[in-house]
């Protein structure tokens, strides 16, 4: 696997789990469920989806800057290398590679 492709499944993952926190109680989530829950308008409630949307990017591009060192995971702040199954870095670009897909 290479860097960019694994940015893409972070990308897509992202995506799923949002449309899973859309479906409401369907999706199956406790997120959902609460949303439903909320009863709000139509526009409302794309507001609110639009809102964790970012909470998600912005959750995972700090886990990914953690990860490469750029951002500290709680107390500490080190480079972490992540392989994948081959033994092939990954690391190294993965932040800046996220913050392109990310960018508004």
């Amino acid at each position: 696997m290479h860097a960019k492709k694994f940015i893409d499944d972070v990308v897509a993952a992202n995506a799923s789990l949002l449309a899973l926190y859309a479906q409401g109680r369907q999706g199956q989530t406790r997120l959902g469920a609460l949303l439903n829950g909320l009863a709000l308008a139509e526009d409302q409630r794309e507001q609110v989806l639009a809102l964790i949307a970012l909470a998600i990017d912005d959750a995972t591009y700090q886990l990914v800057c953690g990860i490469e060192g750029s951002a500290a995971l709680g107390d500490s702040q080190q480079e972490y290398t992540l392989l994948d199954e081959d033994g092939k870095t990954l690391t190294g670009a993965l932040d800046s590679l996220l913050y392109e897909r990310l960018k508004p």
